[in-house]
């Protein structure tokens, strides 16, 4: 079931989960507590930590890691409770990202994310980056 449309051409859920993102390009994590549920879980889990703290957490550390960082929301999908979003995260490498010293060149993190959403708040999210593609673009070792 695909939930009905707002006048604006989206879903309330699709709004919630836009907002969710929100902070990657602004650095104001204020308005997590108001999108996330009190219990919300990241699988896999944040290296952050959990919850509320741990996205938190994670938006101040990629924007500390990725200089110049911009957010575009590539694709939504909407069915039933979940919201699928496709997402590419740009920036120059300046910090530590996946134990690779800062190289000062533009990256691309491709990445799709699947939330659960229940009573207005995203209770779950599922979380998948293209690691493997961040480290060719860092000419990193990746033993392959």
């Amino acid at each position: 079931m695909i939930l009905a449309p707002t006048p604006c051409g989206t879903t309330d859920a699709e709004a919630l989960v836009r907002r969710f993102y929100e902070p990657l390009s602004t650095g104001d994590t204020d308005l997590v507590d108001t999108v996330l549920g009190t219990d919300w879980e990241a699988d896999p889990a944040l290296h952050a930590g959990p919850g509320h703290d741990g996205w938190k957490a994670t938006v101040a550390y990629l924007r500390s890691v990725l200089g110049d960082l911009t957010f575009t929301i590539e694709d939504v999908v909407v069915a039933g409770d979940r919201v699928a979003v496709r997402s590419v995260t740009r920036g120059t490498h300046k910090g530590e990202l996946l134990g690779v010293p800062a190289t000062g060149r533009q990256i691309e993190i491709w990445a799709s994310d699947y939330h659960q959403v229940e009573g207005g708040r995203i209770v779950r999210s599922w979380h998948l980056e293209d690691y493997y593609g961040v480290l060719q673009q860092l000419n990193a070792e990746t033993g392959a």
